[in-house]
């Protein structure tokens, strides 16, 4: 391929990225006008000046635009707590740091959580498959580094470890979106990361 094509198809790829973030600040900026029930496909493609073909081939429904805007707050926090999360000196503190960064923001936007949360069960369902976004490459860092410092067993694939700390977040936000006034979710991953490091057994000094 010549180089001036190389260079076509990088600003396309530039431009389809541009697109796809303008659809997001407009369709997030409806959403909190107007809300996002009141808001339809057409007045988002409307407000974005595209047509309505370009806006269904980048989000074939306005649920898939909020979880494109949380994946990319996701990717954000990622790139803000990596760095302090490589100092902490044990995993329960890097876990306990990392959950308390990434829940801070859920828990004061419950609604677009929930939204985001919904379709990505239904696209599970569907058999989709599930990605995790910025949140899911900071547990694949912690477990590394656990298992490096010889915190967390190696005779498990690492893959099932954030699968397993996936699917345990996961029931824990769905719990909270249910009872947001009754529990504190922060407080809820904390003890989520006892439950991962300890397991359910009693303790040998009878303590919780």
């Amino acid at each position: 391929m010549e180089s001036k094509d190389v260079s076509a198809e990088g600003r396309t790829e530039r431009k389809k990225k541009e697109t796809r973030q303008k659809i997001v600040n407009v369709a997030l900026d409806l959403f909190q006008r107007q809300g996002f029930g009141n808001t339809t496909m057409e007045q988002i493609a409307e407000e974005t000046d595209i047509a309505r073909k370009t806006l269904y081939n980048h989000f074939s429904v306005k649920e898939a635009i909020v979880d494109e805007y949380v994946k990319g707050i996701s990717r954000q926090g990622a790139h803000e707590t990596l760095e302090t999360l490589r100092s902490l000196p044990n995993t329960r503190l890097r876990l306990q740091y990392t959950f308390d960064k990434l829940y801070e923001w859920v828990e004061i936007n419950p609604e677009i959580i929930g939204i985001s949360l919904g379709y990505r069960l239904k696209n599970m369902y569907q058999g989709a498959g599930y990605s995790g976004g910025g949140s899911q490459s900071l547990i694949e860092e912690i477990i590394r580094l656990g298992r490096q410092a010889g915190e967390i067993r190696q005779d498990i694939p690492a893959k099932l470890l954030v699968k397993q700390l996936d699917t345990l977040r996961m029931t824990v936000v769905l719990d909270w979106l249910n009872d947001t006034s009754g529990l504190e979710l922060r407080k809820e991953m904390a003890k989520l990361v006892d439950l991962f490091l300890t397991g359910a057994m009693a303790r040998e000094d009878g303590s919780n």
